[in-house]
């Protein structure tokens, strides 16, 4: 399945518009640096796991946006829908990694940290990713063709 991606609590991984590729796995096969695709609230979030941990009989996920200060609540076993298997971005392929880099943690800060940044980023960041009608057409199309319908 194919989603776009919308928000900004995964920044710098995900960008709004980012086209991502999400594939059915086990609450076993999850491991921390995953990310991952659940419910709650009737609301979809894709965060990344930080942890796994039990508690009695039950084993939950830990998650947080990579642009968020703090952790999410426990995700259930039951709320898991998939694992970001690809990230599709102005015509490239990106496979997301486990773990950032020095400098996107920092990114992730100062993003986290300091609004006008973020504004200031997302402005840029739209003006460049869209700036060609054909460019954004295509990742349209790239995740409407890979749901099956054209």
């Amino acid at each position: 399945m194919q989603l776009r991606a919308s928000g900004v609590s995964m920044l710098p991984t995900l960008w709004p518009g980012d086209c991502l590729t999400i594939q059915s796995h086990s609450f076993e096969e999850v491991q921390p640096g995953d990310l991952v695709l659940y419910a709650r609230g009737g609301r979809f979030f894709i965060h990344r796991v930080t942890r796994k941990c039990r508690s009695g009989e039950e084993t939950f996920l830990i998650t947080r946006g990579d642009c968020m200060p703090e952790e999410d609540p426990p995700v259930e076993k039951r709320h898991l829908l998939g694992k970001v298997t690809a990230i599709h971005r102005q015509g490239s392929q990106i496979m997301p990694g486990r773990k950032l880099s020095p400098l996107q943690l920092f990114t992730a800060w100062l993003l986290c940290h300091w609004n006008l940044l973020m504004r200031a980023t997302l402005r840029a960041y739209a003006g460049v990713a869209f700036e060609s009608p054909l460019d954004s057409s295509r990742g349209q199309r790239l995740c409407r063709l890979k749901k099956g319908s054209r």
